[in-house]
């Protein structure tokens, strides 16, 4: 074999070694992107069950003084240890936007949490004697408020978070 020849092997090996290394580096940029995203899930998972368990609360006409005050205090935790985990995790690969979006998302919930769901609250804890029209009527409109706040933050958060797949290749279901 001539020197050109033994030179164009190797230059193809090489050129194949490293569109090897590409492949499996993108796959595991996008792994690791991937489960970046979970972990930012797994903590709103964990933020929307409280939320969920908070209403149940609020639905139930029994609830005691002491289950409204338990399931307060665990959404207000759940939200606070969901904003700390997001700097514990920090940017990944130095792109900021996606941890960004879930801070402003999770501080959105703080929001909502420690205005409107501590006036939900007070309401809840009201005698049926001590509720009038106009309390009642309050007490919808901050449930609309909660809705529309929490439901725009949401789509805030989702354009990030679609934009960030896009960026590393991810596919959602």
């Amino acid at each position: 074999m001539t020197e050109n020849g033994i030179m164009r092997k190797r230059n193809t090996y090489l050129i194949f070694t490293l569109c090897v290394l590409g492949i499996v580096a993108c796959t595991s940029r996008a792994d690791r992107a991937a489960k970046y995203n979970d972990s930012i899930i797994v903590r709103q998972r964990t933020v929307i069950n409280s939320f969920e368990n908070m209403d149940s609360v609020f639905r139930d006409t029994s609830a005691s003084k002491e289950s409204v005050d338990f399931h307060y205090a665990d959404l207000q935790r759940q939200v606070k240890l969901s904003i700390l985990a997001l700097d514990s995790i920090g940017p990944f690969q130095q792109d900021p936007s996606l941890q960004l979006a879930a801070k402003n998302l999770f501080r959105t919930y703080e929001t909502i949490v420690d205005k409107d769901y501590k006036s939900l609250k007070s309401i809840k804890l009201l005698t049926a004697e001590q509720i009038s029209q106009e309390i009642a009527d309050s007490s919808l409109s901050i449930q609309s408020r909660v809705h529309l706040v929490s439901t725009q933050a949401q789509e805030k958060f989702l354009t990030t978070q679609m934009e960030f797949g896009k960026k590393f290749n991810l596919e959602f279901e």
